[in-house]
């Protein structure tokens, strides 16, 4: 079920019911809330539309509580029946995004149960890394980093809140999620001792590594040193590459390493820098996108950071709003279908002249906003 969307849904769906004979009652649907709590935005308890505090949901009756799987092809919907909430939730693994179905969701949501009836309603959008919506289609979404979720279900397997076999299903079930979608702390520490002692022999793997079908996107990892100096070169600030992978290519801008506790974010990159410029392939690889992310922190710093880009009329995004964990902004897209007939090498300059252009005009705005928080 690795990354069979279906089977995490059926297996979740199960988990949530607190009517199926698994011994957690009500424990996964609190867990499920709690970290939509902590992925909420800032300036609200829980959104704008439910209003829901963490107390809140520690003080829910779930008694009558009902779980809809694929209703009007919705993956979950939670219909809690005696606080009159309606949790719809879209999980996404390894796909992505498509057509406007998050805003007609929306609609079939608050249609059948209306605000006017007393129905409140929370929106999650249940990916692997807390990835945002579209910014039309997705209005109104959570967005919910899959190992927030896991983290709050890990807690319930802690507690031995379920029955023996109930149990054991789950923490197999969270050790698949650690082995194929979420950060292993343990893994990643093996990973920068053999990059420490072993960095010239995985350098020349990593050079000769097969070309994958991604072609422009693994093009650009390799060339990543010359990108940083054509984006510097662009802006007239001094443009590092920082921790990427074969999924994520991340940038830094040099001088902001000074400004206040801008090295202060928690479990990202090993440089701790808490805004940084990413390229990363959509899921359907027909688009690469350029972005700002403020990565996971304190929130009060996150908070002075993005205060500051706004306040300087550099572009952030639409959405009113900062969670805790990664907030994407000024987001712009780069067509890399396979549809046209350019060669690899027309396309790869079409691409550095759309970062180029983004590193003159976004990354310089920036460069501007934040030169107002004095070192």
């Amino acid at each position: 079920m690795v990354r069979q969307e279906i089977r995490h849904g059926h297996f979740l769906a199960y988990c949530l019911d607190p009517q199926r004979p698994h011994g957690f009652g009500s424990e996964c649907i609190r867990a499920l809330l709690r970290s939509a709590a902590y992925a909420a935005p800032i300036d609200t308890a829980l959104s704008a539309s439910s209003n829901l505090s963490l107390l809140d949901v520690h003080m829910m009756d779930f008694d009558r509580t009902q779980i809809r799987r694929e209703w009007h092809n919705i993956d979950l919907v939670v219909v809690v029946a005696d606080e009159k909430l309606i949790v719809a939730i879209e999980l996404k693994i390894d796909s992505s995004e498509h057509g406007s179905q998050l805003s007609r969701y929306r609609q079939q949501i608050i249609q059948r149960w209306p605000s006017h009836d007393g129905w409140r309603h929370l929106f999650l959008f249940l990916t692997k890394h807390g990835d945002e919506a579209s910014e039309v289609d997705g209005d109104g979404w959570l967005p919910l980093p899959l190992d927030l979720f896991a983290r709050e279900l890990t807690s319930v397997s802690q507690r031995q809140a379920g029955t023996p076999d109930a149990l054991r299903l789950l923490a197999a079930y969270l050790d698949m999620l650690k082995r194929h979608h979420l950060t292993d702390e343990k893994l990643e520490e093996i990973a920068v001792r053999l990059w420490s002692q072993h960095r010239e022999a995985l350098e020349f793997l990593m050079e000769r590594r097969p070309n994958a079908t991604f072609g422009l996107f693994n093009q650009i990892h390799e060339e990543r040193d010359s990108i940083a100096t054509k984006l510097s070169s662009a802006s007239g600030l001094m443009i590092v590459p920082d921790d990427s992978s074969t999924s994520i290519i991340r940038f830094a801008v040099q001088a902001w390493d000074s400004l206040p506790e801008f090295c202060s974010a928690e479990r990202w990159t090993t440089s701790r820098r808490l805004l940084l410029l990413e390229f990363q392939g959509s899921g359907d690889k027909r688009n690469l996108r350029m972005r700002f992310v403020l990565g996971p922190g304190k929130k009060e710093t996150r908070s002075r950071y993005l205060n500051a880009l706004r306040d300087g009329g550099a572009p952030t995004t639409k959405k009113q709003t900062i969670t805790e964990t990664y907030t994407r902004l000024a987001t712009k897209s780069f067509a890399i279908s396979d549809d046209d007939e350019s060669d690899e090498n027309s396309r790869f300059d079409r691409f550095i002249a759309t970062a180029e252009g983004y590193a003159r005009s976004t990354v310089v705005a920036y460069n501007t906003a934040l030169s107002k928080l004095k070192p």
